[in-house]
């Protein structure tokens, strides 16, 4: 293919290519509809495929069901997003009655979510996870355009043979405001200033999702436990945010014992990154970092400081599996 043009696709193109959307090749729930991977030509790709009632509840208030693909394409074809290690390229979409979708140029391996969960990742390599991450989401914010990575939780981050995190679900909101009534990610990563008051979903918001995201690599604790529309019964005390609060005193660390043992692993490291997570998720959104803010605390780290040196090349490089 080549990677200079868009391919437009036919929705039997992306039929033969999952075998019929199979099961077996779903990698999960995005905020419209869902992420298969597939292959085409012998190249191995990822297709986030669209959910027709959810295309239908934007058009009922007001939103252009077609702008969501128009401005992803728009986004993806941007010449500044070149060379970003952490974004994948667009090989091309499809949009007919039967099938809407994008397709990406991404060999998808495993989420963050079945890593943390499967416990297979070093002190050095969560930091590394989430700096990588942090540097992706300060890319996003810092466009001119008011585009946000939206969806952003364990469940909804690859990781590649390196480590370095990828998004799949972003929606470009130039155009499209996101209001919590539209939202369907999980709701333990939520802001919950903005599930209270309402409004439109802003950078504050994707601040308080990174924190909790932090968090599960720091502590272990698994936070995908539901969506917005199970709220009611949640107990809230099983929230990561509330449990945190909950846990933490000044200048103490909320990282998981066994990391602490980690060859790698600083004290001092431990307090700090525990008390960036908590400022990230602040119930005001005034008292939370950017995410330029959150980079300048990470790159203080005595562990991102000897980085160069300490990457794990040396050690388990085949750590995810399938």
């Amino acid at each position: 293919m080549d990677p200079t043009q868009l391919v437009v696709f036919t929705s039997q193109d992306l039929i033969a290519c999952t075998n019929n959307f199979n099961e077996s090749n779903l990698i999960g729930l995005t905020q419209l509809g869902r992420f298969f991977r597939g292959n085409i030509e012998g190249q191995h790709v990822s297709l986030k495929i669209l959910d027709d009632e959810k295309l239908e509840c934007l058009s009922s208030k007001n939103i252009d069901k077609y702008l969501i693909i128009k401005e992803e394409v728009k986004f993806w074809i941007n010449p500044v997003l070149k060379g970003n290690p952490n974004l994948v390229s667009l090989i091309g979409y499809c949009w007919e009655e039967d099938v809407k979708g994008v397709v990406y140029d991404l060999s998808s391996l495993v989420t963050l979510h079945t890593i943390i969960m499967k416990d297979r990742l070093n002190w050095i390599q969560r930091i590394n996870v989430i700096y990588e991450l942090a540097m992706l989401l300060k890319f996003i914010h810092d466009q001119e355009k008011q585009n946000m990575a939206l969806n952003i939780s364990a469940s909804h981050i690859l990781l590649d043979k390196d480590y370095k995190p990828k998004l799949f679900d972003l929606v470009p909101l130039n155009e499209v405001k996101m209001l919590k009534e539209q939202l369907t990610m999980s709701t333990c990563y939520i802001d919950p200033h903005f599930s209270m008051r309402g409004g439109e979903w802003n950078r504050s918001c994707e601040v308080f999702s990174f924190g909790i995201v932090l968090l599960e690599l720091l502590t272990k604790r698994i936070s995908d436990i539901g969506k917005t529309e199970d709220h009611a019964s949640i107990n809230l005390n099983s929230l990561l945010h509330i449990w945190a609060k909950n846990e933490y005193k000044p200048n103490c660390s909320l990282v998981h014992k066994n990391l602490q043992e980690d060859w790698n692993y600083c004290a001092i490291d431990g307090v700090a990154v525990t008390q960036l997570a908590m400022q990230c998720i602040e119930f005001f959104p005034s008292n939370r970092p950017s995410m330029k803010d959150v980079i300048q605390s990470l790159e203080n780290l005595t562990v991102l400081q000897r980085l160069g040196d300490a990457r794990p090349i040396k050690r388990e490089k085949n750590f995810i599996s399938s």
